[in-house]
């Protein structure tokens, strides 16, 4: 139950965010595309375009069961994706202390995701595609999430602050390496 999970559609900073966190806690920080990056020896783009989106997403839910099962404590940062599954969900809900929505409107989200070549669900017409996102996630992440925070108007820190503030972790801060 020492897991702090980041949760949001791409662009909204959960890994910036999950980094200066888990720096601050002095815990461990993991990034389910990272995690999966690894395990396929792939990037995200390469694995959908070779492989596709379910394997995109099975691979994720393995991703997700491994971090689970770590008992040290640590921040992660979960792909705006993986809370469509039912099992993601349960799984996370079961396994973490806190999830963590971070949330920004679509303006926001657009402006910091840019061209990014590792986004590929967002070739074409990002501003359509993150508003359609939010429309099919925005219920999933109301339902997982045990905190929000808006980020559009907050530096990192603040929103490192917030969460800390939310999930009541600043006990936690030294505790852990």
């Amino acid at each position: 139950m020492n897991l702090i999970v980041l949760v949001g559609l791409m662009g909204s900073g959960k890994t910036t965010v999950g980094r200066e966190l888990a720096k601050k806690l002095n815990l461990s920080f993991a990034d389910s595309d990272e995690l999966i990056e690894k395990r396929a020896k792939l990037s995200v783009r390469e694995i959908f375009k070779e492989k596709g989106e379910p394997e995109f997403r099975r691979l994720e839910t393995e991703a997700l069961i491994e971090a689970c099962a770590k008992d040290e404590p640590m921040v992660l940062a979960v792909a705006g994706g993986a809370v469509v599954s039912e099992k993601n969900r349960e799984l996370l809900a079961e396994r973490a202390r806190c999830v963590v929505w971070l949330d920004a409107p679509t303006s926001t989200l657009v402006g910091r995701t840019g061209r990014a070549k590792h986004r590929p669900l967002l070739d074409g017409d990002p501003v359509g595609t993150l508003d359609r996102m939010r429309s099919d996630r925005e219920s999933f992440y109301q339902q997982i999430a045990t905190h929000k925070v808006a980020t559009q108007s907050l530096s990192v820190n603040q929103v490192v602050e917030k969460v800390i503030e939310q999930c009541g972790l600043s006990a936690m801060s030294g505790e852990h390496k």
